[in-house]
């Protein structure tokens, strides 16, 4: 480790935290200048000074004679060689999580079901990339005793490299699917990239936990010498699903029965992650489950919104062709009068408009009482499926929605986060 690092990290030590965003700085918050693409956080080395930051990293080599400010070729990479080195001091478990659907929900559950027994940190909201993984390392201190890390990728590479930062000794992949084609380029490579964790795992005896329902994954389980399998006859957790009407029922302990918040078949997958997890580290079957039944969906993840006399499935946090055919399915699975609001589903590169020709061909197997689809992209499934109602963009749909009616049934809107289509909950009346 380099002079230069050494005296960061000291002064890290002695700070009240990192800061890379002057407007949520506290005071002794020891501050990194980060250059993104639109912003340069140099520009700002002076501001967080003026608002109490202990020390301030920079690349700016104006600077380089200010006694409060430490100067760094790259203040990403140092940020991101802090976290390497914090990390390896730090005595305790760190969970990693990634996969194409679901992880932030699995985060969030295997947190919840380990803070039953342990102290616990877990990623704060998407900070799952390259500058939020670094972020959250160096969030943990003594007082925890576990830490749930999610990992995000849109590219070959950056799970191996977040796993650097990580170092995790178990591991998950939720599920692999023809996500962030953009990026990935192909779906081989999505599977390869996703599967970074496992080589980490392999190459440093860490545990991984097999998703066998899925078929990508279920092949890895090979790579191992003992994989924890999450389905089956040979499953780590004894675990039974009961039905979701709309909500999720299980069984744990053979007979003991647990009803949840969560919406959708597919959400159970992450219940049994989570639960799984906690059982590997001790905790409580039951108290697992109990902690599981207390948990509500929000940030428009399968969150159910109550209206006067008809009920919103908000699930627009995110969507791929997996994701948006599984709220379909499970949808469709509801009784009473279904209407669907489908918005475009982006980041899948040229294959996106032969994926939207396909989710139209789809809508065709279902029995929907109304379809709207919504946004450019969605022309292309307009076309597959002509007896939807089709709008260019919301503002179209606010100039209609008083003509919608949506009295005495359930109304799902799934499409990805770019789309905001909680703006049209708010609307809605």
């Amino acid at each position: 480790m380099d002079n230069v690092l050494e005296k960061i990290y000291k002064k890290y030590i002695k700070s009240t935290g990192i800061s890379i965003d002057t407007r949520k700085l506290k005071k002794g918050n020891l501050f990194f200048g980060i250059k993104g693409d639109r912003f340069d956080g140099n520009d700002f080395i002076k501001n967080a000074l003026e608002k109490g930051a202990s020390f301030t990293i920079t690349s700016d080599k104006k600077f380089k004679n200010n006694k409060k400010c430490i100067y760094v070729e790259n203040t990403l990479n140092c940020l991101q060689n802090l976290a390497k080195h914090h990390r390896i001091k730090l005595n305790i478990p760190v969970i990693g999580i990634t996969g194409s659907n679901g992880k932030t929900t699995t985060k969030e559950l295997a947190s919840l079901v380990l803070k039953t027994t342990f102290k616990v940190y877990s990623t704060k909201g998407n900070y799952n990339n390259h500058i939020g993984v670094p972020l959250s390392i160096l969030e943990l201190n003594e007082s925890h005793e576990i830490a749930v890390i999610e990992m995000g990728a849109s590219s070959l590479g950056e799970i191996a490299t977040l796993c650097e930062f990580s170092q995790p000794n178990l591991g998950l992949i939720t599920n692999i699917s023809p996500v962030h084609l953009e990026g990935f380029g192909n779906f081989e490579s999505v599977i390869r990239g996703k599967s970074e964790l496992f080589d980490y795992l392999i190459k440093n005896d860490g545990v991984a936990f097999i998703n066998n329902n899925d078929n990508v994954l279920s092949n890895f389980s090979k790579r191992f010498e003992k994989p924890y399998l999450l389905f089956g006859e040979t499953s780590f957790l004894k675990c039974e699903y009961l039905g979701a009407d709309p909500y999720i029922r299980f069984s744990v302990n053979e007979d003991e029965v647990v009803q949840t918040k969560l919406i959708g078949d597919y959400n159970f997958e992450n219940i049994v992650s989570a639960i799984s997890i906690g059982k590997y580290y001790g905790v409580d079957v039951s108290y697992a489950a109990q902690a599981i039944s207390k948990y509500e969906p929000t940030q428009n993840r399968s969150q159910v919104i109550e209206k006067n006399n008809f009920k919103i499935i908000l699930d627009a946090y995110n969507a791929n062709p997996t994701s948006v055919l599984k709220a379909l399915q499970n949808f469709s699975n509801l009784e009473g009068k279904k209407i669907v609001f489908l918005g475009d589903m982006f980041e899948l590169g040229r294959r996106s408009k032969l994926e939207h020709k396909k989710l139209g061909n789809l809508l065709n197997d279902f029995n929907f009482d109304v379809v709207y689809l919504i946004g450019e992209k969605m022309q292309h499934a307009f076309e597959s499926y002509p007896s939807a109602i089709y709008f260019k963009n919301k503002k179209d749909i606010y100039n209609n929605l008083k003509e919608f009616n949506f009295e005495n049934s359930t109304v799902l809107l799934k499409a990805s986060r770019g789309m905001q289509f909680e703006k049209i909950v708010k609307k809605i009346n």
